[in-house]
C-alpha cells in the first residue's frame, strides 16, 4: 500500500485499510472502493491523506503499528473515558488490559519502529493522538529494557495523559479564534485535572497519574505545572512529552496543516536538552521513521518512490521502491541523499 494526499486521491482508488473515527467505528473498511462523494466525505472529515493499494503500492508492507482490531477496542475506550456519562463502562482492570494488549504486540518486534503517518479525522483528534501517544511511548520505551508490566504502565500513561481535557469544552479544544484568558487557563490546567480525575476515579500506579500531571515539564525546567528539569521529571513523563509532541506535530489542528514526520523530528534533535530529554533524543532517531512506509517520495535525480522499510541506524536511508518501473533502491548502499516526501 502507498500513502497519498487527500488531493490526489480518485474516483475508483481502493483504500489499504479500515478508516475510523474517534469512537472506533469504521467508516470505510479496507478495500472499498472510492466513489466521488466519498472523496468529498474524506475531505469533509479533515483527513490529509490515506493509505491506498493499486499496482504502484504493491509489496509495500503495511505500516501500521498496531492490528485494526486493537485500534477499534483502543480508541473506543479512549472515546468513553472522554465521556462524563461512559465513565462506568471502563473499570480500571479493561483499560489496563487494552494497554496490556497493545504492549504485547508491540513487544513482538524488539526494534520496532514508528513509522505510521496515521489517518485521523480532524474532529475526534484527542481520542486518535491519545492512542497514538500511547503507541510511540511504549516504542520508545522498549530500549530502556521495561519488563512487560512497566510498558503497560508506560502505554497507559500514553492513553491518559490528555484525560484532563475532559473538562475543557470541545469548541474550546478546537477554537480556530484566539482564546480568552479564562480559556487559556483552563487549558494550561488540563495536566492537574486530569491526575485529580485519576486520583478520584481509579488506582492507577503513581508512575501513571504522575506522568498525567507532569507530561508538560521541560527538560530545562521551563515547562508546567511544577517546574521540575532533568531527571527530576519521570521517565515516563519525559518519554510521554515527546510522543506528545511528535504527533500533535504531525497532525492536522485548528490553527495549521499537519507538518511532515521530517520537520517535526528536526524540531526535537533541536531541542534535545532543552525541551527534551537528550539521552531519549537519541533513541528517538533509532526508533522514529521520518520517511514512514508508504510514503512517496522525490529523490534527489528526480525519481519519485515509495518507501519500501526503514532502518533504525540510517533513518535517512531507507529502502524505496521506484516507480513506476518497481525496481528496488537501497539507500545505504546507493546514497540519493535529500529525500523530499511528497503529498
Amino acid at each position: 500500500m502507498r500513502y497519498i494526499g487527500i488531493t490526489k486521491l480518485e474516483k475508483g482508488m481502493a483504500l489499504g485499510q479500515d478508516i475510523c473515527n474517534g469512537q472506533g467505528q469504521v467508516l470505510f473498511p479496507e478495500g472499498f472502493t472510492l466513489a466521488y462523494g466519498d472523496i468529498q466525505k474524506l475531505q469533509g472529515l479533515g483527513c490529509p491523506g490515506v493509505y491506498i493499494e493499486d499496482s504502484f503500492g504493491k509489496g509495500v508492507p503495511s505500516p501500521m503499528a498496531i492490528s485494526p482490531g486493537l485500534r477499534r477496542r483502543s480508541l473506543e475506550m479512549i472515546y468513553g473515558l472522554f465521556q462524563d456519562d461512559r465513565l462506568p463502562d471502563f473499570p480500571q482492570e479493561d483499560i489496563t488490559a487494552l494497554a496490556g494488549d497493545l504492549v504485547q504486540e508491540l513487544s513482538a518486534r524488539k526494534d520496532a519502529i514508528y513509522n505510521m503517518r496515521d489517518i485521523k479525522i480532524y474532529e475526534d483528534y484527542t481520542y486518535f493522538h491519545s492512542l497514538n501517544v500511547a503507541i510511540l511511548s511504549v516504542i520508545l520505551g522498549i530500549p530502556y529494557g521495561m519488563g512487560q508490566d512497566e510498558l503497560t504502565d508506560l502505554a497507559l500513561a500514553g492513553f491518559l495523559h490528555d484525560i484532563g481535557k475532559r473538562y475543557v469544552e470541545p469548541e474550546v479544544l478546537s477554537a480556530k479564534r484566539m482564546l480568552t484568558d479564562e480559556e487559556r487557563v483552563l487549558i494550561v490546567q488540563h495536566p492537574k485535572l486530569g491526575y485529580e480525575f485519576l486520583q478520584k476515579h481509579y488506582s492507577f500506579p503513581q508512575e501513571v497519574c504522575g506522568n498525567v500531571l507532569e507530561h508538560h515539564e521541560w527538560y530545562n525546567g521551563c515547562g508546567y505545572p511544577l517546574r521540575r528539569s532533568g531527571a527530576e521529571i519521570p521517565l515516563f513523563a519525559r518519554i510521554v512529552k515527546m510522543a506528545d509532541v511528535f504527533d500533535a506535530m504531525t497532525s492536522k489542528l485548528p490553527y495549521r496543516d499537519p507538518l511532515e514526520p521530517s520537520i517535526a523530528a528536526e524540531y526535537i534533535l533541536e531541542n534535545a536538552g532543552a525541551e527534551f530529554d537528550p539521552e531519549l533524543v537519541g533513541i528517538f532517531q533509532r526508533r522514529v521513521a521520518v520517511y514512514p512506509i508508504g510514503c512517496e517520495v522525490l529523490l534527489s535525480n528526480g525519481q519519485q518512490a515509495v518507501v519500501m522499510e526503514n532502518y533504525g541506524d540510517a533513518m535517512l536511508l531507507p529502502r524505496v521502491k521506484i516507480l513506476p518501473s518497481g525496481d528496488l533502491l537501497d539507500l545505504r548502499s546507493d546514497k540519493a541523499g535529500g529525500l523530499v516526501i511528497l503529498d
